[in-house]
């Protein structure tokens, strides 16, 4: 098993054309996980011991701070070992030798010097905040940007949110617009996709190392506290925001989006200090170096993943969301802090909800349910048919159909298969009967034809049963006003206190008329 950051180098290496061989080499593992890395749309977890870094990496501030006071190796291990190091003197020792290169290394290094990246090689990638005025209120956009270094042409995203759903969705949404992608992204260090850079010690966020893999590029941390590593793209922020943002107001977020789409066409076509040429034009030239898209969108975190409730309901920051699956498990991402978009196990898009307010009722749309309803209709006519099938020109049957969809409107197929798994060892005169009384009780259903079949005597059906009745147009309603004490004929306790003891000859329960 490798890394989940091997297993994204890896991938990256292949998009480039690099041989199986030519990658094992170079991280120093077998073709045979190499293979298996490029296989695999996505990293499989794994326990494993914890490396020399993982076990001393905490403590990266302290030997610092130690090596620049003098300390000598023993009081570096005195003060790791105080603050809860627990691992062997020797390995301390040889994690301390690296640590030291490291730092001989940098001294003496110079600041980072401006460059140009060849067609396909890098993009950048920043956001940036707003209070603007949309619809009348004040509100906090974030605005994320993607740059293509060479051809300079970027591609803005406002949004709502700034979580790392929406920092790889605007990422995602920028390589979409374009296209394709460079092999390498230039990013900022925030905890979205960098969980900690202190010098020489990077740890990249796995969710964001697993987006990577998926799009096979190949992440660059911008050193911390230099923004000049990233001009590129902060250079532009400056030109959006003195240029659209101040001063301005948008009647509706779509308002806002077309505008600041109608901003990014107009900069296209503007010819660039640096390269003498329009983003458009450069962009035709690096279109051809860049790497293929995958076909399904990122959906690698398993935070994404909701379960849906028997009522067809999913659960999202305590509001509830239809939608048009019964599977178990879905996949959900939010779309620019406002839109709740809904996927099934295999990507394909199901529905997009506008995100509501908190503590507000369930979003209900009918669509979702006339996939659900249309099966339960067939399920319906099914069973319908079957009954009809078993009692041709039955006028009797009609009556207890009405009845059963006037009482039972919700799932009435349920109920309708239950009369039919009860009457199916049944005689047809004694379940023609049955059907009878249960319409004169005006209770179609599965207890009262169990209780009905119960009693030691049943009811035939009479003769104005067995008439024939048109099997469409409309039924007369059943308005039948009973005691209740016809109800309790069907009590099988009822039916025993009700034979007559004084006359041995009857026998016969009494039965409502």
């Amino acid at each position: 098993m490798i890394s989940l950051e091997s297993w994204q180098t890896i991938r990256h290496l292949a998009s480039l054309g690099k041989s199986q061989r030519f990658i094992a080499q170079t991280l120093g593992i077998s073709r045979d996980a190499v293979a298996r890395a490029i296989r695999q749309d996505e990293h499989s977890e794994y326990d494993r011991e914890p490396t020399v870094q993982q076990m001393l990496g905490g403590f990266q501030l302290v030997v610092e701070e130690g090596l620049a006071r003098g300390l000598s190796g023993k009081r570096l291990f005195d003060a790791v070992r105080q603050s809860g190091y627990g691992g062997s003197r020797a390995t301390f020792y040889r994690w301390l030798a690296a640590v030291k290169q490291a730092r001989l290394e940098r001294i003496g290094t110079e600041g980072a010097s401006r460059f140009e990246t060849g067609p396909g090689e890098q993009a950048q990638f920043d956001w940036s905040p707003y209070m603007l005025e949309v619809g009348g209120s004040i509100v906090r956009v974030i605005i994320y940007s993607l740059i293509f270094g060479y051809s300079r042409r970027l591609h803005f995203y406002p949004s709502l949110s700034e979580n790392q759903d929406s920092v790889m969705e605007g990422l995602e949404v920028g390589l979409r617009h374009f296209g394709g992608s460079c092999r390498f992204v230039l990013i900022d260090n925030a905890k979205a996709m960098v969980l900690e850079h202190r010098r020489r010690q990077l740890v990249w966020n796995p969710c964001f190392l697993a987006f990577c893999g998926h799009y096979r590029v190949q992440p660059i941390a911008s050193t911390p506290v230099h923004p000049q590593t990233k001009g590129k793209v902060e250079n532009p922020f400056r030109h959006l925001e003195s240029g659209l943002l101040t001063g301005s107001a948008w009647r509706d977020w779509r308002h806002l989006c077309d505008d600041i789409g109608e901003y990014e066409r107009q900069r296209e076509q503007r010819v660039h200090g640096t390269t003498r040429q329009t983003p458009a034009q450069r962009f035709e030239q690096e279109r051809e170096s860049l790497l293929a898209l995958p076909g399904a969108p990122f959906l690698g975190c398993s935070h994404h993943l909701r379960h849906v409730n028997n009522d067809g309901l999913i659960s999202f920051q305590g509001n509830r969301y239809c939608v048009p699956t019964t599977q178990g498990l879905i996949r959900v991402r939010t779309r620019q802090g406002r839109e709740l978009r809904v996927f099934d196990a295999a990507g394909k898009e199901l529905i997009c909800h506008s995100i509501a307010p908190a503590h507000s009722l369930p979003v209900i749309v009918p669509e979702c349910y006339e996939r659900l309803k249309a099966r339960r209709r067939l399920s319906l006519a099914t069973q319908t048919a079957l009954l009809r099938q078993r009692f041709p020109a039955q006028g009797v049957v009609e009556e207890f159909l009405t009845c059963l969809l006037a009482r039972h409107t919700h799932h009435p197929e349920d109920v309708l298969s239950g009369v039919l798994q009860l009457l199916e060892a049944v005689p047809d005169p004694v379940a023609l009967g049955v059907l009878v009384e249960a319409v004169s009780l005006k209770l179609p259903d599965p207890a009262t034809i169990s209780k009905l079949l119960a009693r030691p005597a049943r009811v035939s059906v009479p003769a104005q049963a067995s008439e024939s009745v048109p099997l469409s147009g409309p039924i007369p309603a059943l308005d039948v006003e009973r005691p209740l004490s016809e109800y309790a004929a069907l009590l099988p306790t009822m039916a025993t206190a009700n034979v007559n003891t004084t006359n041995p000859e009857r026998t016969t329960p009494h039965v409502g008329k």
